[in-house]
């Protein structure tokens, strides 16, 4: 196994390449089952067939399985990675993922290959990041060898960086202010922790917003593996605004405030076993944190609720010691009543600052089991009460299978929402969850960008920010402009205003990662839309539509690995075409007249000083130039005709290559001439490992031209290089031919 792991501004990047072995004499389907923390996507998967790649590509997730199911009967190569193991109902609330692999061959291997993305955040300046490794309750996995190298970069200096797996002494190669590097191998190692690390963050450059951008023109053009591409439109840019906010000050005076806790501890056989014992831990630790002037109570529940005392105690050491004996002595039994539970918790009465702590894994089997309806429920009855009786709600989220989407809405209520995986190093996050016990988040924090007519969809990337946290937003702008950011909100009843002037760029490549976790961000707010009100065709349309542009893993769509030419051919679908018109500011009205019988009216775009139309040409309209009549009238009244031409071409462009030779080692130069259709306007090659590059029309070649070095890090193995021709119609052909890299 080989992991490559790259941290770069809190985005991190982990690459997983792993070969799986069969020590039995039957031929096997392996089934590689894996948690991913939540404010993860799973971006790449490719399995290989001997020595050549087999990349995967993102499709619907009903298809996908479907295409599976029948290639693996056909001594076919496919893998499939998706959401959870049933379908997208389970998939929505789980953070399992499974990738099935066929064939292993008897006593042979497989190689796979997992590319995700993660957003770390930041608490109080720390950071923690962990890969998942270690398998679930008490099973045992080793690796006959282990290769981990490890780059950290941050715009902020680094402080306190360590290991915290012991398993995996890394050794640190460089050590500088803003960037570490650092590598592990071993072999046959025991996979019994997950790698993890933690650094702390200067606060020197705290309060001060920090604008990332990425913009890439070409990338409207479809991918070489999509096989029903979507029309061509200009892709918009992508920034990201960020401010480490500075840590509190001293909290004294909150902090002498006496408060109120009342845990919900879930009893219910779905907890058992790493669950149970992650839950009581956080219990144990919550308690025992209260001072003595604090009170308390616990209410177990499973099908029923059963509290520690009637109403809430006083927080001395010898009752804190009964409840945990209360709990210890607790039988695990039936499904779980959550409504009941939660409104026995805010059934109870308080005189301090409140805090309703839910811990457990939010999976309702009794009475309300709607996510949706459980929800609006809980905020009803919360609002209910007298705003100084109302609780802050805490979850603190343990398992894999957590319901993440429904204990994410409870947490709206004036809470905070924290999850551990089943097999995660608990502390960081425990302590970071019961530090925020007595404090209170940055208040009405809000970002506008300027001009506002150039951004659309900006999404806050956490619910809440506390002081010493990382506030971050994503979103999109429209056209390269100088841009004013600025973040504003109260902190401790201080306000907070934070701006920066960035010059938003026509091209920039530096943060590939921005489009994804917009896109991200955007499914996430689509598939809470779903869990309260239901689904509907159009918000799974885009859900798929994000997916497939922007590759990764949704509950809708999966990975499926396969030989390209056993995918449904290519289908090009243009979307209807554009007539737009430039005239006379005296023009108040433009018409249409199409051969075909078709009129249309124009419409005027103010913001381009333009008139447009969309029209849909007959199928039966032969490829040629064609003329449209236009009636144009001015203010006065006055008409005026006039006839432009248009061409209708529909056939894709017909792309030839011819490399200098189809054998290279790792950083050779590859170059490459293609030759396209008359009517092309631009040609991109795609290949793994590298980006995407431009062929250009080279006169003394006669031809286009393009080359790329082959990364030093690609393992060896056979490569599908593609290049994808445009036409003026927007037409995409390609064509691909296959690059064997040596070692």
């Amino acid at each position: 196994m080989a992991i490559d792991i790259l941290i770069d501004s809190g985005d991190a990047r982990v690459q997983v390449r792993q070969i799986f072995g069969s020590h039995t004499g039957e031929v096997l389907e392996g089934n590689y089952i894996f948690a991913l923390g939540g404010r993860t996507s799973v971006s790449d998967f490719a399995v290989w067939d001997g020595v050549t790649r087999i990349p995967g590509v993102i499709l619907e997730r009903r298809r996908a399985g479907e295409i599976y199911n029948d290639l693996k009967w056909q001594a076919i190569d496919p893998g499939l990675l998706q959401m959870g193991e049933r379908g997208a109902d389970e998939a929505r609330r789980t953070a399992v993922f499974t990738a099935r692999i066929v064939p292993i061959p008897a006593f042979g291997t497989k190689r796979v290959e997992i590319e995700y993305h993660e957003v770390i955040p930041v608490e109080d300046l720390k950071s923690f990041f962990a890969v998942p490794l270690r398998p679930d309750a008490y099973r045992a996995q080793a690796a006959g060898r282990l290769e981990i190298t490890l780059e950290l970069r941050s715009a902020h200096a680094l402080r306190d960086f360590e290991p915290v797996s012991k398993l995996y002494p890394i050794q640190i190669a460089e050590r500088a202010p803003h960037r570490i590097r650092a590598t592990y191998e071993g072999r046959n190692v025991s996979l019994a922790e997950d790698f993890a690390i933690r650094y702390s963050l200067d606060p020197a450059r705290s309060d001060s917003l920090e604008i990332l951008a990425y913009r890439d023109p070409s990338s409207g053009t479809p991918l070489p593996t999509e096989v029903s591409p979507a029309p061509v439109r200009p892709e918009p840019g992508f920034f990201q605004a960020a401010a480490l906010l500075s840590p509190a000050e001293a909290d004294a005076s909150a902090k002498s405030e006496p408060r109120v806790l009342i845990a919900l501890f879930d009893t219910s056989l779905s907890m058992q076993w790493e669950k149970l014992e992650r839950s009581y831990q956080a219990l144990e630790t919550l308690l025992r944190a209260l001072r003595p002037s604090d009170q308390f109570n616990v209410l177990l529940f499973n099908t029923e609720v059963a509290p520690f005392s009637p109403a809430p105690v006083a927080a001395e050491p010898q009752n804190v010691e009964k409840a945990l004996a209360f709990v210890r002595s607790g039988p695990l039994r039936g499904g779980t009543d959550l409504k009941s539970a939660l409104a026995a918790g805010l059934a109870q009465r308080s005189n301090g600052e409140a805090y309703l702590v839910l811990l457990g894994d939010g999976g309702a089997t009794r009475g309300t089991i709607h996510n949706g309806r459980l929800a609006a429920w809980y905020a009803q009855k919360w609002q209910e009460l007298a705003e100084a009786s109302r609780p802050r709600t805490y979850v603190f989220a343990v398992g894999d299978d957590a319901n993440m989407p429904l204990l994410k809405m409870l947490a709206r209520n004036d809470g905070l929402l924290e999850w551990v995986r089943s097999t995660e190093p608990i502390e960081f996050k425990l302590n970071a969850f019961i530090a925020k016990i007595g404090r209170r988040p940055l208040q009405n924090m809000r970002l506008t960008a300027a001009p506002d007519t150039n951004f659309d969809l900006i999404y806050p990337l956490e619910d809440s920010w506390f002081s010493g946290s990382m506030a971050s937003w994503i979103g999109q702008y429209k056209q390269p402009a100088q841009a004013v950011f600025r973040a504003r909100g109260l902190r401790g009843g201080r306000s907070v205003d934070l701006q920066a002037t960035a010059a938003l760029p026509e091209r920039s490549l530096e943060h590939p990662h921005l489009p994804r976790a917009w896109a991200r961000a955007r499914v996430d707010a689509l598939l809470e839309k779903i869990e309260r009100d239901g689904e509907d065709r159009a918000t799974i349309d885009e859900i798929v539509g994000l997916a497939r542009k922007y590759k990764f893993v949704t509950p809708y769509t999966s990975f499926l690995a396969a030989p390209r030419a056993l995918l449904r051919p290519r289908v090009i679908r243009p979307g209807d075409p554009l007539l737009r018109v430039k005239t006379d500011e005296s023009i108040v009205s433009v018409v249409a007249l199409f051969p075909f019988g078709l009129i249309k009216k124009l419409r005027y775009l103010k913001g381009e000083d333009i008139w447009q139309t969309r029209f849909l040409a007959p199928l039966e309209m032969a490829d040629g130039t064609y003329s449209v009549r236009l009636i144009l009238r001015d203010r006065m009244g006055r008409a005026y005709r006039e006839s432009k031409t248009f061409v209708i071409a529909s056939k894709p462009p017909v792309v030839r290559v011819k490399l200098d030779r189809d054998r290279y080692h790792r950083g050779d130069i590859v170059r490459l001439r293609a030759g396209a259709s008359e009517s092309t306007r631009r040609m991109l090659g795609r290949m793994y490992g590298v980006a995407p590059f431009q062929l250009r029309w080279n006169p003394g070649a006669g031809s286009n031209t393009g080359e790329f070095v082959i990364p030093a890090h690609l393992p060896a193995g056979k490569y599908n290089l593609t290049v994808t021709a445009e036409d003026i119609a927007h037409n995409i052909g390609s064509r691909e031919v296959a690059i064997e890299v040596l070692p």
